[in-house]
């Protein structure tokens, strides 16, 4: 399986526990609120901050798990694998039982700083212990699910991970509503985390079966290691502490626990825009510690491109949406009497933006590759003014002081890992900034604009918001409406490369039945052709011309022999000639196969259309009159090609390209190969020409005849029925292996020195006349579903 399959298999399976993870807290706040009040739900949110900072006295040095676990597997190296794994694990075990007795200890005087009710004291106390079992059980045995990571079976976690959270979300329901309270809450969680170590240890056994944990494999150089570059992350780990926490803990101390509870719930929504992008993070780090381990540097350097586009493209229209309808959003989620929480909201989205665009693309690689002193230095950076600013505006200003702190230091912070990570992977950070950030930015705040100027119109107006179903009227909608246009729009833009597409298609492929769509397509194809073999069918092949009689000799000689043995009609339209060519095509007219069609007017590429809808094949041929040497059976295997290439709709051949002539072919960078028929037949996918094309009948009824236009044309006639091809959803591109001499170029062409300069001009001329159907292409929702079977039926081949 490649990296990019392992990290779309376990991004997707992440994705699904994450958003039951996510979405049950979610809607379960406002019932737990409703339940225990929002001061109970205050100590609630301490105690899970309060258990969190005991672990910032392990010296982070569980951050060096997946690094050092994928570094020795990868190398084969299994007694220091078995070495790095027994040494965590005991390291945990006696670091947690530790930290569960201090705790235990000074639990009640850590508690008596804290501004709780007295009668809700000894609530508050047992809550505080039940929650320093929880820590002790997820910190003491937390390798098993690092090994997991580290062997990129993220997938199972995520599996079980579901499982459990649907049975938690349900014990934590009836308990509430059986009179448990927040007791109730903590002990479900407690038996939750207790099962998922249980199943982490028996996964990680099966999945790593040379796994041996023994006292005699610890070693204290293994320690060292680990302890080195954990140091470096603590710093870090402070840092998000401080960033995630400290806030808090503050507005308990200075403020009342309400507080408390409002800036939670406006971190909770800020927290919601990075839950979607962040999915891939976790993904990119052991694919990383592979590369770093291969030695693979550009892979590395690339590795981060593609991570800051990704994050980006994900990120920005989340949060701006958030950011503009944050008040819609706490209405609805939480009802009247939270309208402190939107000033919160909307102050840490935007720290949060920053922090994901900037930040986490470095941070998900250069830890994990034996670099962590960039996070480090970006945690001294964040502890450093968030610890002063926090301070200082939440003693003056409040709870919004405490948002306006921790965005400011966040930013600071993100901006710094963003330089040293784009110099550290060979990227100006001027021209990464240009690249990656300008489209997705501009786009993402127009359309955010515009749709909240239309929420203000229709909600003073004619609808306005007076609960939360009102509420979910305009988000639902409008969200809808945003990411649609948001996603065309970026599209159009060609800001995702055809990598992008294909791993973007690979994630849908996990999501939607692509794979059965595309085959029940091209069995319904099929169904239209005799078989995989040429059998007899009728081949019409037309050409047009005017004026040149040397070429159309060529063309014509060449061709004849070259059809003998297939069953054939021949269409030759002149363009009202007026010299040796009416003479040379009046001897081609006892041919009973040809049919030759004498057009008192120039009518440009229109005849083209014209003679097709002339003939009877199955199959049809147009020939440019200047093809003037073509390859034994080329039709026959142009025929089969075209029957065995599901979904084919307009196929050229291709062309000689030498001294003499340029074939009239686009540059190689322009196409891509596909292979079929294992690998007997090549299609090169990219621009197709007119000089001798194919389209089946079938395709011909489907997509209509060719363009006609008011005035002579010389130019645009494939390029137009090419892109209705992609439009309907069917495959377009050159036939690699039929090579055909199309006569083009100075060499053939010194007594037609104008025909170039009219095609152009003729070509500029529709290129101006489709620029509103480009605009239209937007939002022909077919055409996208039509481009999306085509990848997934690219991956479908690949595999």
């Amino acid at each position: 399986m490649s990296l990019t399959d392992k990290v779309i298999k376990n991004t997707f399976y992440n994705f699904a526990a994450q958003i039951l993870g996510f979405v049950f807290p979610f809607f379960l706040t406002p019932f737990i609120i409703s339940v225990i009040g929002e001061v109970q739900f205050g100590i609630y949110a301490l105690v899970m901050g309060f258990s969190g900072t005991f672990a910032l006295f392990d010296l982070s040095i569980s951050s060096s798990f997946i690094k050092f676990i994928s570094e020795n597997y990868n190398k084969g190296e299994k007694e220091k694998l078995n070495q790095t794994i027994s040494t965590g694990l005991l390291f945990y075990i006696i670091f947690s039982i530790l930290i569960g007795i201090v705790g235990f200890v000074f639990t009640k005087p850590l508690v008596s700083l804290l501004n709780i009710p007295p009668d809700l004291e000894a609530l508050s106390l047992m809550a505080f212990r039940i929650s320093i079992l929880i820590f002790f059980i997820t910190n003491a045995f937390g390798i098993f699910n690092s090994i997991l990571i580290s062997m990129q079976k993220m997938y199972i976690t995520n599996i079980y991970g579901i499982v459990l959270n649907f049975l938690n979300v349900g014990a934590i329901v009836f308990l509430l509503l059986n009179g448990y309270g927040l007791i109730g809450m903590l002990l479900s969680q407690l038996g939750a985390v207790t099962i998922s170590i249980l199943i982490s240890y028996i996964a990680a056994k099966k999945v790593l079966p040379e796994m041996r944990i023994r006292v005699s494999n610890f070693r204290k150089d293994a320690l060292k290691k680990m302890t080195g570059f954990g140091l470096q992350m603590q710093v870090s780990k402070l840092a998000s502490f401080a960033s995630d926490k400290y806030d808090e803990f503050l507005l308990g101390f200075y403020s009342v626990m309400n507080n408390v509870a409002f800036f939670n719930i406006g971190a909770r929504v800020a927290r919601l825009g990075r839950f979607v992008p962040y999915q891939m993070v976790p993904q990119v780090a052991p694919v990383a510690a592979e590369l770093k381990a291969k030695e693979e540097h550009e892979k590395l350097n690339r590795l981060f491109a593609d991570t800051t586009r990704y994050l980006t493209i994900v990120s920005m229209p989340i949060f701006i949406f958030i950011f503009a309808f944050a008040d819609v959003i706490i209405y609805s989620w939480m009802g009247a009497g939270f309208d402190i929480s939107v000033y919160i909201l909307r102050i840490l989205v935007i720290g949060q933006l920053i922090n994901m665009i900037f930040s986490a693309p470095g941070n998900s690689i250069t830890p994990n590759i034996g670099i962590p002193k960039f996070q480090m230095h970006e945690g001294l950076i964040n502890l450093g003014f968030n610890l002063v600013l926090s301070f200082i505006l939440i003693k003056f200003y409040g709870i919004v002081g405490a948002a306006i702190g921790n965005t400011i230091s966040v930013a600071i912070s993100s901006f710094y890992i963003y330089i040293v990570s784009s110099r550290y992977f060979e990227r100006g950070y001027i021209t990464l900034l240009k690249e990656q950030y300008l489209k997705p930015f501009a786009v993402a705040t127009g359309y955010g604009i515009v749709l909240f100027l239309a929420y203000l119109f229709l909600s003073k107006s004619i609808y306005p918001v007076t609960g939360r179903v009102s509420g979910l009227v305009y988000l639902i909608p409008f969200g809808v409406i945003y990411l649609g246009a948001f996603t065309f729009t970026i599209l159009r833009l060609k800001y995702l490369n055809e990598n992008d597409k294909i791993v973007l298609t690979k994630i849908l492929m996990k999501l939607l039945p692509l794979r059965s769509l595309v085959v029940k397509r091209n069995e319904k194809i099929a169904l239209n052709y005799q078989g995989k073999e040429y059998n007899g069918e009728l081949v019409s092949l037309c050409i047009v011309t005017h004026n040149r009689p040397g070429m159309l000799k060529k063309c014509i000689n060449a061709l004849l022999p070259t059809i003998r043995d297939i069953n054939y009609e021949l269409i030759i339209w002149d363009n009202a000639s007026n010299d040796e060519t009416l003479e040379y095509l009046k001897t081609l007219e006892g041919n009973e196969r040809v049919k030759v069609v004498f057009h008192p007017e120039n009518i440009g590429t229109n005849a083209k259309g014209r003679a097709i809808e002339l003939s009877r094949g199955d199959f049809i041929i147009g020939i440019d009159d200047d093809v003037i040497e073509y390859p034994d059976g080329w039709v026959q295997k142009m025929v089969e090609a075209y029957k065995k290439i599901p979904a084919m709709g307009y196929m050229s051949s291709n062309v000689v390209q030498d001294e003499t002539t340029d074939g009239a072919k686009q540059p190689d960078e322009m196409y891509r190969d596909e292979t079929y028929d294992n690998g007997n037949i090549a299609l090169q996918v990219g621009p197709a020409g007119g000089w001798c094309f194919m389209i089946s009948r079938y395709v011909y009824n489907k997509i209509g005849k060719l363009a006609q236009h008011k005035d002579a044309m010389f130019f645009m006639e494939d390029e137009d029925y090419a892109n209705r091809v992609i439009a309907k959803g069917f495959k377009f591109g050159l036939l690699k292996n039929v090579i055909v001499y199309h006569a083009t170029g100075k060499v053939h062409n010194k007594e037609f020195g104008d025909v170039f300069d009219k095609k152009m001009e003729d070509y500029e001329t529709a290129k101006g006349k489709t620029k509103g159907s480009r605009i239209m292409n937007l939002f022909n929702f077919k055409r996208h579903y039509y481009r999306l079977l085509e990848l997934a039926e690219q991956e479908i081949n690949r595999e």
